[in-house]
């Protein structure tokens, strides 16, 4: 399952819902401006795509605008309703750019709480007070940029980023050997900034974010009959390893599994081809705090700081000082993160539902509140102040996959063409993914599509298993929406979805994004 496919899955809701206009036989027409030769051109070659026998029971929807004049060039059911699935964090990502701005940098600062003697020993406790930075300098490259992987902690085995993802811990290490401290009682986070919170299968949110709170495993299948290699990601003593997995027969399935279970211990399980090569799995961490706090320990060991503490257990809230209380302490270290508009970046680059949905508690935070709820209604008021239309949608996350989760692809051009207008427009547009060349549509440009390089949209992608027709999968929403550079010069913003389409051997998520993106290259042609 890739970072599209949103874990929040809309059980109990009727298909009849979902159903929009189902394509006629004679394939997608919409409205246009007055019949031209290319306009016709277009609509022929775009119902050669949709009214293909695997969209026979699914519904499209499609506008293209031109944002400099605010001109629908094009229009089919666009008023409808679709399910979004992760192009929901093209409005997340536009709110949070507009409410703390692209330059917007995270500052987490480390306190020494108590007295040190002349020999750097503190009679006290190592404070890190996080400031909710979702990366936390791990992903952090020499030039201030934030490093991606086309496929970035994806549940279906992800290309691990170059940058180590306790950078950030070991930058503040140095900063505290730096300011003369050689031994200290304790480590204790202040994660006090916001409750965690998790809505149903959400990726837990909390205040304090290393490595996205996961562990990352590389296991190496050995000889049949036997258990993989596996090397943890980032090291810890935190956590014990059970590893129960075995290898499988070369060309065999591989099935693995992974997670914090129970508390303590992480646990693998499953097969893994003897021919599969070196796979990536992550497993989500249950206590941040207590995470964070023995990485940071570890940190300051490497950089031979003594921390009488042990290193392992839970994080000790209770030697916290009054929040806000750190006026009497002196602070040791800091750290600064990236500008906002590059966590963005990762963000619609790779389709990063935990950043997505920090979004909207950073929202909140910056309204001081700290419920998630505040924080969607704070998106709202964002957004509505920009200009949109928000009665033609309704939103529940940051990330797309809420139940409540609906778009219309007017009111997502509505959206993009009104960002196209503001500051940080270009900071936004090119944070896309590039059809063809990066991101969740890297595989999504056919051979001989003009539009390859010259697209930079969101896709989203959400499946559902269909155990009537013996486990069969639907593809219940693949979208694509974004901006594209036509061969006319114009700079164009569009938005299409297709909804409900049956998952085969010969159709998936790739096939169908295959599809978006031949369209996306029809209007690079055709407008």
């Amino acid at each position: 399952m890739s970072p599209e496919l949103h874990d929040r899955y809309l059980t109990g809701l009727s298909m009849g819902l979902l159903l929009v206009l189902l394509i006629a036989a004679a394939g997608c027409s919409g409205t246009a401006n007055p019949a031209t030769t290319s306009q016709s051109g277009f609509e022929k070659d775009l119902s050669a795509i949709t009214s293909a026998l695997q969209y026979s029971h699914a519904s499209w929807g499609l506008i293209v605008v031109d944002p400099s004049t605010g001109q629908t060039l094009y229009a089919k059911n666009a008023d409808r309703m679709f399910i979004p699935a992760s192009t929901t964090k093209l409005f997340s990502s536009a709110a949070v750019l507009e409410a703390l701005g692209p330059d917007y940098r995270f500052k987490t600062p480390v306190y020494a709480v108590g007295k040190a003697d002349t020999n750097g020993n503190l009679d006290g406790n190592l404070v890190l007070v996080a400031s909710g930075d979702p990366t936390m300098g791990g992903r952090t490259l020499p030039d201030g940029t934030i490093e991606f992987t086309d496929s970035d902690h994806s549940e279906s085995g992800a290309l691990l980023t170059k940058t180590d993802p306790v950078s950030g811990l070991n930058d503040l290490a140095r900063q505290v050997k730096a300011a003369g401290i050689t031994k200290v009682s304790d480590v204790v986070i202040d994660d006090r900034l916001f409750e965690n919170y998790q809505g149903d299968v959400m990726a837990l949110l909390s205040p304090i974010v290393i490595n996205e709170n996961i562990v990352d495993l590389s296991i190496t299948p050995g000889a049949p009959g036997t258990a993989p290699t596996v090397v943890m990601r980032p090291q810890t003593s935190l956590y014990k390893f059970d590893n129960q997995a075995t290898t499988g027969p070369a060309g065999s399935k591989t099935l693995l599994d992974t997670g914090e279970v129970p508390l303590g211990t992480i646990t693998l399980v499953g097969t893994i081809a003897a021919d599969a090569g070196t796979v990536n799995k992550s497993a989500a961490i249950l206590d941040p705090a207590a995470f964070s706090r023995s990485l940071f320990i570890e940190a300051l060991q490497r950089q031979g700081i003594t921390v009488t503490a042990p290193v392992t257990g839970d994080n000790p809230a209770v030697k916290l000082p009054a929040e806000g209380s750190y006026t009497g302490a002196k602070k040791v270290a800091e750290l600064t993160s990236p500008p906002l508009s590059e966590d963005v970046k990762l963000t619609l680059k790779v389709s990063q539902n935990m950043h997505a949905n920090y979004y909207v508690m950073l929202l909140a935070l910056a309204d001081n509140k700290t419920a998630y709820y505040d924080g969607m209604l704070k998106e709202g008021r964002v957004l509505r102040s920009l200009g949109l239309d928000t009665t033609a949608l309704s939103l529940g996350d940051g990330a797309g996959g809420d139940r409540v989760d609906f778009v219309s692809p007017s009111a997502v051009a509505q959206l993009l063409t009104l960002v196209s207008k503001r500051p940080y427009a270009d900071q936004y547009i090119r944070a896309q993914p590039i059809l063809g060349v990066d991101g969740s549509t890297v595989q999504h440009c056919a051979p001989g599509n003009p539009a390859c390089g010259r697209v930079y949209a969101k896709t989203g992608t959400y499946s559902y298993p269909d155990p009537l027709n013996e486990g069969r999968n639907i593809l219940i929403s693949k979208g694509l929406a974004g901006y594209v550079d036509t061969k006319s010069g114009k700079r164009l913003v569009f938005a299409e979805y297709v909804n409900n389409v049956p998952i085969s051997d010969t159709v998936n998520g790739t096939s169908v994004g295959i599809d978006l993106g031949s369209i996306a290259g029809l209007i690079y042609r055709y407008y």
